[in-house]
């Protein structure tokens, strides 16, 4: 049940929030994160960059760059912010997302430590990336040095399309794997490369409906869907890969008020 919200309250709680974020200069594009308690918010869980921007050529960009928003909700100074890649890279091939790119591609980010973290059809890099130590106001605002698309001769190229990574942010004390904080979805990151306007927010939109019903973790072996409707009831579930392409059902919950 929705309870009802005071109407002069919310707008002067909007108007704070407004008010600070325009005055830390957040950017726009960038993915913009903020922390409560142990839990990690971004403003988006999908980003639009191209490899064809002014910056970064034909084949490599700096965007999207992180911003943390402290105004929500700052981090722990000296920490560092992190990510962990999940998944795999996907390829738009006009029609669909697919696990089949057309020559060999591959992501390659560059992290803040110099550290390659790749991102395969056939899996992604077990290392966490580093994407910059945390000020002493508890923000930080980083472009990674690179993320560039190779192909299968390892040099800088892509077939024309769009291409889409997930990865997922947590922070750490500093030289540390362990998390203290996570976020609690992936972020979806879908490059342009070299296709028009229209044809890759197609590309954009199609991956948006991927994010909305199902997110599989490959570290884990598990696949969350959002919705799926069995004998007409709606439910949320939770799959465990055993292998062979197969999955085994480990969890679901009803959800209510859909008709």
């Amino acid at each position: 049940m929705l309870q009802k919200i005071n109407t002069p309250f919310l707008m002067l709680v909007f108007s704070f929030f407004c008010s600070s974020a325009i005055a830390q200069d957040l950017h726009e594009g960038d993915i913009q994160p903020w922390k409560i308690g142990a839990e990690i918010f971004v403003n988006s869980t999908l980003f639009e960059p191209d490899f064809g921007d002014i910056g970064g050529g034909l084949y490599t960009t700096d965007d999207p760059g992180f911003d943390v928003n402290i105004a929500k909700g700052a981090f722990t100074p000296g920490n560092w912010l992190r990510f962990q890649p999940v998944g795999q890279l996907l390829f738009w091939n006009g029609t669909e997302w697919s696990a089949i790119v057309p020559n060999g591609e591959r992501i390659e980010i560059t992290d803040s430590l110099g550290n390659a973290i790749s991102f395969r059809a056939g899996g992604v890099s077990d290392t966490p990336a580093v994407i910059g130590e945390v000020g002493s106001d508890g923000g930080l605002h980083e472009h990674l040095g690179k993320i560039s698309i190779f192909d299968a001769s390892n040099a800088l190229g892509g077939s024309v399309g769009a291409y889409r990574i997930q990865l997922k942010l947590f922070e750490s004390q500093a030289n540390s794997d362990t998390s203290v904080s996570i976020a609690t979805s992936p972020i979806t990151i879908v490059f342009n490369r070299g296709l028009e306007h229209d044809k890759f927010e197609l590309a954009v939109s199609a991956a948006a409906d991927l994010n909305e019903n199902s997110v599989f973790v490959a570290e884990t072996g598990t696949l969350d869907i959002q919705q799926v409707k069995a004998l007409g009831t709606y439910y949320k579930v939770k799959l465990r890969h055993i292998g062979d392409n197969k999955f085994e059902l480990i969890e679901a919950n009803e959800i209510t008020g859909i008709k």
